[in-house]
């Protein structure tokens, strides 16, 4: 009699473990081992409102593991990716992006792994605004004051990039124009070499502006020269910059007018020159002078030695 629960529970056991083995196959058969991949959000945590990241993709791919059924019911939302910015400087950073994902799923790959990026502290100042004159005016007015709804625009951005900012400008176009008149326009950042700044705020984006035009008291042909900026490449030959036409005609008043022997083209950059280049180039107009052409024809004879 002692001998029956003995032999019973042996095969109670047996069939036990045969029961999990049948259990752990027909789950992987039915349930078996999957893999996905998907692009998710990349989270940047812990970025000061007083620093600027540049150069952080807005999204990673993660690659993920489980079964079947889990991997069928995983959905985007599921899955967090970021990275974590506290205590870092200003300039390059590296980092590793970690990811948060479901318990009983297994994370085998995040791409990209790591994001090298850039810090910079977010910096504000006030530049004046100045009104870039374009375009010829009908002959017998000339302009006498310009105003501005602001006389200031604040310029905010990534402190690298503020740096760089010259003087901000409204472009407004003078043809065929001798009375008073208002305008708006967008303001314009520009660089020491009068290249346009991007990346920036501006407040006011806009601004109003008005000329107030006088009758003409004298006109006068002068030089104009063209605004060479940075040098040549190397082993490169200059034999001759010509402008057409060589003089063009100013209408202006005032002892600043009388003082103007001279106009200057815009900045033309010869870094990139390395052969004869004709160019068309806008003339850069005085504050209140009118000029009878806006554009220039310039040649610039070079050669590579």
């Amino acid at each position: 009699m002692e001998r029956l629960p003995k032999k019973n529970l042996t095969a109670k056991i047996v069939a036990l473990i045969m029961a999990v083995i049948l259990w752990v196959y027909v789950m992987n058969e039915q349930n078996p081992l999957v893999e996905t991949s998907m692009e998710v959000p990349l989270e940047v945590r812990n970025l000061s409102s007083a620093v600027m990241a540049t150069d952080i993709p807005e999204v990673v791919r993660v690659k993920v593991r489980g079964s079947r059924a889990l991997i069928m019911g995983l959905g985007q939302k599921d899955i967090k990716a970021y990275i974590d910015l506290k205590g870092l400087g200003d300039g390059r950073n590296t980092l590793s992006v970690a990811a948060n994902i479901p318990a009983n799923i297994e994370l085998m790959e995040v791409s990209p792994n790591s994001i090298n990026f850039r810090l910079d502290t977010i910096v504000s100042r006030e530049i004046p605004i100045e009104a870039r004159l374009g375009g010829a005016a009908v002959p017998g007015g000339a302009v006498d004051r310009i105003s501005y709804s602001s006389p200031k625009v604040t310029v905010k951005g990534p402190s690298e990039i503020v740096d760089t900012v010259v003087k901000a400008v409204v472009d407004v176009d003078v043809s065929g124009k001798n009375t008073d008149f208002t305008m708006d326009g967008p303001i314009i950042l520009l660089d020491a070499r009068n290249k346009k700044v991007e990346g920036l705020t501006t407040n006011p984006g806009d601004v109003s502006v008005s000329l107030a035009f006088t009758p003409v008291i004298s006109k006068k042909m002068v030089e104009v020269k063209a605004n060479i900026v940075g040098p040549f490449g190397k082993n490169i030959i200059l034999h001759q910059i010509s402008i057409k036409p060589e003089q063009v005609e100013i209408s202006g008043q005032g002892k600043a007018f009388e003082r103007i022997d001279s106009i200057y083209t815009e900045p033309i950059n010869v870094s990139e020159i390395n052969k004869e280049t004709v160019l068309q180039v806008k003339l850069q107009p005085k504050d209140s002078i009118l000029l009878s052409k806006d554009m220039v024809t310039v040649n610039i004879n070079a050669t590579k030695q």
